[in-house]
This record gives structure tokens, sequence and C-alpha cells, in this order.
């Protein structure tokens, strides 16, 4: 019976706090970032290799993802629309395809294209595959 009585105690106690807490302001950043990308490349002599990519704001387990986002950011998520970068590669023939697919800005992207070497991919892509 003593405990019921510290029980109701409590809650009188406690109903006028849950009102205040249930009208919390809004925060001002978004939960999720505004795009969402997985980056993975497959050599076709080697593993396969992925990593996941956010942007605005710029973060996920890429090591690279500021400069990944600034560089996707003109092209709208299209890494086959970036400028070649000017690296030297070998003549190495190791078809490597690049994919990223997810979420830019809202909108469904799923992007592919093979290269002659994970070299190449990195000369095209810049940071973007640099993972």
């Amino acid at each position: 019976m003593a405990r019921t009585r510290i029980l109701f105690a409590c809650l009188a106690l406690a109903a006028p706090l849950i009102p205040a807490t249930a009208h919390a302001t809004p925060l001002t950043a978004p939960l999720l970032p505004a795009s969402g990308l997985v980056l993975s490349l497959q050599p076709e002599m080697g593993a396969l290799s992925t990593t996941q990519l956010n942007c605005e704001p710029a973060g996920g387990l890429h090591r690279n993802a500021e400069q990944a986002c600034a560089q996707l950011a003109p092209v709208e998520g299209d890494f086959r629309r970036l400028e070649e970068t000017g690296a030297m590669c070998t003549m190495e023939l190791n078809p490597t395809k690049a994919t990223l697919r997810g979420k830019w800005r809202n909108k469904r992207i799923d992007f592919q294209q093979v290269y002659s070497n994970p070299c190449v991919v990195r000369a095209f892509t810049g940071k973007v595959f640099d993972y």
C-alpha cells in the first residue's frame, strides 16, 4: 500500500514535466544527409572494395569525404562526368568496374563505368574512388 502511494506521488510530481518536454523545439540540422552513396570498385584481378559516402554534410566511411563530395556536387553525383586529373598510369590491363549507387540530393542514382585498371579509375575520378 505504501508503494502505491509513493508511485502516485512520483507520477503527480512528474506530470507537469511531460507537456514541457513534448513541445521541444525542432532540430535545425537534418537528421539524415541529403546524399547517401555506396561506392564500390571491382577489379577483374582483385577483391571487391566498398565504402559509404554521405554528402551535405560530408561524412560516412570514406576517408576523403569532403573532397569527394566537392567533386561530385557540380556533376550531380555522376562521377562519369568528372574531368581527368592528368595522373600518369601504366598500360596494365586489369578491367575495374566503378559503381556508385544511392541517393543524391533526394534523387535515386545508379552509375557504373569500367576502366582499364585501378590507376585509371583514380585518374578519372579523383578523390571519389580514393577510399
